[in-house]
Parts: structure tokens; C-alpha cells; sequence
């Protein structure tokens, strides 16, 4: 049952970076050909029926690097999203299977009279444990799952990386894209810019991150399920 969830999680998580990144690649490609269709002058406008800008084939294709630039952006944040809760789900698929490794956690009274049976309990402890393990650094991610499950995966280097790219996305969504001391402390000798400078997602780097969290989604979910199989 625990491997069948993982397979299932595992597929389920490749195919929506597929879509994501399909969906990158597809805009540049549109981007592209709007960008031809300008350049060979064309007469069409269109109107923004909420706003009311008007603009011609020629002005749209004009935008399209800085529109590319903030597709390449949100579909970064996307990625490391996907991921997010993928390390998540897979957390909390494994302690439902083993809930004796939360057996030393505390339960208000309450909430255990209120609930239905045992099972629902057992989930209350786990979405707690999850809950709280969200909020805290993504390093602290990778150890618990040390702790819990210890499949020898992701690398140092990989969860550094990882560690930077989150760092990176938190910039992008929470300070509009300028380095804080909050990037530079939590990515360390990762660091790609220095405190007030504006980050930047290059192609490159959107890439090889894309690669990255695919890498990882694979390996921890097929050591898990080799890890369940020699039992």
C-alpha cells in the first residue's frame, strides 16, 4: 500500500514539472512567433477590454523578453512548489504507514475526544508535525526526513541547491525580487548575489533547477520503495 502511494505521488509529481516546464518552453515558442508576425508588420490591434490599452501585433512583440523574463519566474516558483509539497505528501504518507515514530508527541485532550477513532487522531499528530515542519527551514526538511526515514538521498550538494533555490523563490514573492539578509543567511558560500542586489532566474539556472528537483523527486521515491521491498 505505502509503495503503490509512493509510485502513485512519484508519477503524479514527475508529470507536473513536465506540464510546468511544457508550459515555459510553449510560451517561448509563442512569444516567438508573435515576435515574427511584428517584425513582418503587421496591422492588427487589440484592446484590453478591463483596461483599455490598445496596442498594436508590432508594440505586444516588443514586451516579449520582459514578459518571457516573468514567465521563466513564475514557473520557477512553480517548481519549487511542486517539490514543496511533494516532500511533504511523501512525509506524510511515510508516518501514516509507521505512526509509531510519532509516538512520543504530545496530543491536547481535547482534540482527542473530539475525534471520530484512532485514525483520526493519528492524523491530527501528523498534519501537526507536518504543519510545523513547513515552517521551518528547508535544511531542517532534508534532516527530518534523515531522521525519519533515512534513504541516503538528496546529496549535501543537491539540498544545498535546493536550500539556494528556495531562498531565491522566497526573494522573488516576498521581496520583490531585491536580496535580503534573510537570502544570504540561509544560502551561505550558495549565494548568487549580494544583499540589495536583484535576482534573476537566467535560463541556465531555470534549467538545471527544473533538472535538479526532478533528480530528487526520483531518487527519494525510488529508495523508499527498494527500502519497503527488502522488508
Amino acid at each position: 500500500m505505502l509503495a503503490d502511494d509512493i509510485v502513485d505521488l512519484r508519477e503524479r509529481v514527475l508529470t507536473e514539472l513536465v506540464e510546468i516546464h511544457d508550459y515555459y518552453n510553449d510560451s517561448k515558442v509563442a512569444w516567438r512567433i508573435i515576435h515574427q508576425l511584428g517584425k513582418a508588420g503587421s496591422s492588427t490591434r487589440y484592446t484590453n477590454l478591463v483596461t483599455g490599452t490598445e496596442m498594436s501585433l508590432t508594440d505586444l512583440a516588443g514586451k516579449g523578453r520582459g514578459y518571457a523574463q516573468r514567465v521563466r519566474a513564475a514557473t520557477f516558483h512553480q517548481f519549487v512548489a511542486i517539490f514543496e509539497n511533494f516532500l511533504l505528501d511523501f512525509l506524510r504518507s511515510w508516518l501514516l504507514a509507521h505512526p509509531h515514530r510519532l509516538g512520543k508527541r504530545m496530543v491536547e485532550l481535547d482534540a482527542i475526544l473530539n475525534a471520530a477513532d484512532k485514525n483520526a487522531v493519528t492524523m491530527l499528530v501528523i498534519d501537526k508535525e507536518i504543519g510545523e515542519l513547513l515552517y521551518s527551514r528547508p535544511s531542517a526538511w532534508f534532516k527530518y526526513l534523515g531522521e525519519q526515514v533515512n534513504l541516503g538521498c538528496p546529496t549535501a550538494d543537491e539540498i544545498e541547491q535546493f536550500v539556494e533555490m528556495k531562498a531565491t523563490r522566497d526573494v522573488l514573492i516576498h521581496n520583490r525580487g531585491v536580496v535580503n539578509l534573510a537570502y544570504v543567511s540561509k544560502t551561505g558560500t550558495r549565494a548568487r548575489y549580494g544583499i540589495g542586489q536583484t535576482i534573476d532566474i537566467p535560463e541556465r539556472y531555470h534549467r538545471e533547477g527544473w533538472e535538479l528537483l526532478r533528480k530528487i523527486v526520483a531518487d527519494i521515491s525510488n529508495a523508499a520503495i527498494d527500502r519497503i521491498a527488502s522488508k
